[in-house]
């Protein structure tokens, strides 16, 4: 497996490109800059499977329908941020001019423990709520896709419509109990480790 990371859009959250060796890929959190994204996707010839979500927030999802129309591949989002998806105040999209955009429509909504398959890649679900309801993680071999969950020394807001402090909290225990040791790679900022943040991320540290 390798994986790409593209920070894109407005608030400049990572792009990731997920693909086997076949390269059959796997486009998580495409948040803007589409052209940028296809680019790399058409000049390392990558045969996209689907787009997922993290979460239904605006700077995770402004060049999904884009990357769509571009590649055929199929749209999947957390089943509980689908209301978010025609609620501009919820995905924060009533921040930009974009806010009349037509919505995206999933073609799956996965849920707490699914097994997602793009080709040889296996990415397991992990609800991770809090940040926003319908917040997950995706496991796939050794790397932890966190979305806006868990960051390199800190986590998600809450205080955005639909986020809730308890849940995170215990999300962020769920995390830190994980077996194993996982490559970190947030929807902002700098990858990290799992075991780095268990220690020294003050959010998992006094868990």
């Amino acid at each position: 497996m390798e994986i790409l990371t593209l920070p894109v859009g407005p608030l400049q959250a990572n792009c990731y490109l997920l693909f086997d060796e076949g390269k059959n890929t796997a486009v998580v959190d495409p948040g803007g800059d589409a052209e940028r994204i296809l680019e790399e996707i058409h000049r390392r010839q990558l045969k996209v499977q689907a787009v997922l979500l993290t979460h239904v927030h605006f700077d995770h999802m402004l060049a999904a329908d884009e990357v769509q129309a571009a590649t055929g591949a199929p749209l999947w989002i957390p089943k509980g941020d689908e209301a978010a998806l025609t609620d501009p105040s919820r995905s924060l999209l009533q921040w930009l001019q974009e806010k009349s955009k037509t919505p995206l429509r999933p073609d799956r909504l996965v849920e707490d423990r699914d097994i997602l398959t793009v080709g040889k890649l296996r990415l397991e679900v992990i609800a991770t709520p809090g940040h926003t309801p319908g917040s997950c993680c995706y496991r796939c071999g050794d790397a932890l896709l966190t979305g806006d969950t868990l960051f390199a020394g800190g986590v998600g807001r809450t205080d955005f419509p639909g986020g809730d402090e308890g849940m995170l909290r215990e999300s962020l225990h769920r995390l830190s109990k994980l077996e194993g040791e996982y490559t970190v790679l947030p929807g902002h900022g700098p990858a990290t480790t799992l075991d780095k943040e268990r220690s020294g991320n003050p959010y998992l540290s006094l868990l």
